[in-house]
């Protein structure tokens, strides 16, 4: 073969890979540019602070307190190693429905909770019930409800030493809470109250929930997915150059 021959294959086999190259630079540019517009549609449907938001539901209980036991989620020991235990963040928006009357929302652990419920009238969930999340998904889901006990709370809650969270309104207020399982303590509680611990506790509650990468994840895609569509572009208007 003549050096004729020689120049012109090496010259085809350089097209072919500038084409190739072009095409994959393309294709990762349009999933970042397509990924990011999706994330960026998606995140329209959340709130203000980007979480995902429940349907109501609606405390109307006569007791003295209303109470949902809570199983956070266990981290694995990799996920624990990689630092990506606290990925997601979690809240409850509480609505109370009577101005004037404040509603008080604690969280605590149930080994703190339980003692203090079994000296009051309390409600809560008398079968399994269970709260589901994911990215822009959060769902509360108690099919039914009993009262138990008998009793009032000696003091109003917010006396109460043991809340690790604590919040008292009279329009909507939120409770940010922690996902992550602690093996050491268990469950959690969260109760719901009348300020001074009345009874005929009147509240809405939703469960929040989001994954804070998705609100920043796409202002990286989108202008990645640009540079990579760009990049590909020149890339095979190379390969037509003599």
């Amino acid at each position: 073969m003549n050096s004729q021959g020689t120049f012109e294959k090496r010259g085809t086999k350089k097209k072919i890979a500038f084409l190739l190259v072009g095409i994959l630079l393309l294709l990762v540019g349009i999933i970042a540019l397509t990924g990011g517009a999706a994330i960026l549609y998606f995140n329209t449907k959340t709130d203000s602070e980007g979480y995902a938001i429940s349907d109501v539901y609606q405390v109307r209980s006569s007791a003295n307190a209303f109470a949902v036991w809570v199983a956070p989620k266990q981290i694995s020991s990799t996920e624990s190693w990689l630092g990506i235990d606290n990925i997601a963040q979690t809240k409850w928006i509480v609505k109370a429905n009577d101005p004037s009357q404040e509603v008080f929302a604690g969280w605590t652990k149930a080994t703190s909770g339980e003692p203090y419920l079994r000296g009051i009238k309390f409600e809560s969930p008398d079968q399994f019930w269970h709260w589901i999340t994911g990215p822009y998904r959060a769902e509360i889901v108690i099919p039914s409800t009993a009262i138990q006990n008998q009793g009032t709370p000696s003091r109003p809650p917010v006396d109460e030493s043991f809340w690790i969270k604590s919040t008292t309104s009279s329009a909507t207020t939120t409770l940010y809470w922690d996902t992550v399982w602690d093996s050491d303590t268990g469950m959690d509680i969260l109760i719901l109250m009348n300020a001074d611990g009345s009874s005929g506790v009147n509240a809405d509650l939703q469960l929040g929930f989001k994954v804070p990468i998705l609100g920043w994840l796409p202002y990286l895609l989108v202008p990645a997915g640009i540079l990579f569509c760009l990049g590909g572009f020149l890339v095979i208007r190379r390969r037509k150059k003599p």
